[in-house]
């Protein structure tokens, strides 16, 4: 495998990149207001090709949208010419039909597989399995339905919040057949995707991130 590199960032003043930002191992999205430094820092380390987009005009990309190599998921908000413009780079792109609009939350995707929120309707889950080419498997980790927000995942490994039973470790190295294990960010923040950005080449982290920290994501992830 490629080398994994690792970056602390911030991003609108804030260590929460997460909820800025998404990415998979080809695009990295990020809003179109987000200050140009951040386009050098994404190539670099995430290695993607760097494309500015909003979800209803808002810059919340991580939490309007679900992406793997597979495709791009938008929530129910999303406006007709975001959804041209994402067309456009040539990605399979969806919309979530539920009454739910932060459905990143509620969808940790891999590229073979995703949890998904019990939260989410069933007729929702079809969507979510032909937009991403994945296998869906609804789930909660420690008894928290907001899967997505707890939890970040690449084709290396899957870190979650330290929340997770042994039970959901074992379940979801079943299901996403990487290592697992647990993690925080941002000096003990268990809800993970708001502090990282990961794809299989490295990671953005919240420049609150200590040490300690940067060295579990590097092992489990990396």
């Amino acid at each position: 495998m490629t080398k994994f590199d690792i970056a602390t960032i911030k991003l609108y003043g804030t260590p929460v990149i997460g909820v800025f930002m998404a990415t998979n191992n080809r695009v990295t999205l990020v809003p179109p207001d987000a200050p140009e430094k951040i386009d050098e820092v994404v190539r670099s380390t995430l290695r993607t090709e760097v494309v500015r987009v909003s979800v209803s005009k808002s810059p919340l990309l991580g939490v309007f949208i679900t992406i793997n190599d597979g495709g791009v998921l938008l929530s129910p908000l999303a406006l007709d010419e975001e959804i041209r413009q994402l067309k456009s780079l040539g990605l399979s792109v969806g919309i979530l039909r539920t009454k739910y609009t932060a459905t990143s939350n509620l969808i940790l995707a891999g590229n073979k597989t995703a949890l998904v929120s019990p939260l989410i309707e069933p007729h929702a889950r079809s969507t979510i399995a032909d937009v991403l080419g994945v296998e869906v498997i609804v789930g909660t980790i420690a008894g928290n339905p907001l899967v997505g927000a707890l939890a970040v995942a690449n084709s290396r490994g899957l870190l979650v919040a330290p929340d997770a039973t042994d039970d959901d470790l074992k379940r979801l190295s079943e299901y996403f057949k990487v290592r697992v294990n647990v993690g925080t960010v941002n000096r003990g923040r268990s809800f993970l995707r708001g502090g990282i950005v990961v794809n299989d080449s490295g990671a953005l982290v919240g420049d609150e991130t200590a040490g300690p920290e940067l060295m579990r994501i590097m092992q489990v992830l990396g």
